[in-house]
């Protein structure tokens, strides 16, 4: 009798745990993440980007609603002769910065896998309105093989600007743990992305990697 006792209580436990995961539920999210990566000697890229999101639960572990967000990434890439190589020097600098604004549909499935952890699977797509700014430096007495660079004894500096609105979509995995019933703590990876901009081709990316990954909170209601 006792088993039974402790058998029954432990399945309320388990439910009760997973009550904010049920079908007329509510949701509200903030994630946000930063990442720096060295794509090779010359380069360097800094990331920064913070979302949110609502939704409501149409099923049992399944909640669609909208995602907002914003992302900023600076490329940075510096290049200079080496001492006493030869009787030419330069030194070439650029930097590109890009603000992204986005906004679409999302939609985000659940998997239990304890009363406390749960693993889930998240899919975003809509809009991106992106601002680029590029800036190009060089300076020096001959070039280093960039077909963009002047030679002999010159300096050239140029600045470009673009705007434009692209579709974009994202898929990632995530695991959220829940210290309450109405608080998930979330850790989220980017692993698949895809943009297309209307005046050029489009771009998909797969990466799952520590500089991809976003921490967060949910709220459910």
């Amino acid at each position: 009798m006792k088993t039974i006792l402790l058998t029954i209580l432990a399945l309320l436990v388990a439910s009760s745990s997973f009550a904010q995961l049920q079908s007329g539920s509510r949701f509200a999210g903030i994630q946000a993440g930063a990442g720096f990566s060295k794509p090779d000697e010359f380069s360097k890229i800094t990331s920064f980007e913070v979302a949110s999101s609502v939704g409501y639960f149409i099923k049992d572990k399944l909640v669609v609603g909208l995602s907002y967000g914003y992302q900023y990434a600076a490329n940075r890439q510096e290049r200079t002769s080496a001492p006493g190589s030869s009787n030419t020097f330069y030194h070439y600098d650029s930097k590109t910065i890009a603000h992204s604004y986005n906004i679409g549909p999302m939609a985000r499935y659940y998997v239990s896998l304890s009363n406390k952890f749960a693993l889930f699977a998240e899919g975003k797509a809509g809009f991106a309105w992106i601002s680029t700014r590029a800036e190009h430096n060089f300076i020096g007495t001959g070039q280093f093989g960039d077909p963009t660079t002047p030679t002999g004894g010159s300096q050239s500096l140029s600045t470009a600007r673009s705007k434009g609105l692209s579709l974009f979509g994202t898929l990632s995995p995530g695991l959220v743990f829940f210290p309450s019933d109405r608080l998930g703590i979330e850790l989220k990876a980017n692993a698949l992305n895809y943009q297309s901009g209307f005046n050029r081709g489009s771009d998909t990316e797969a990466n799952l990697n520590v500089h991809r990954m976003n921490l967060g909170a949910g709220f459910y209601f």
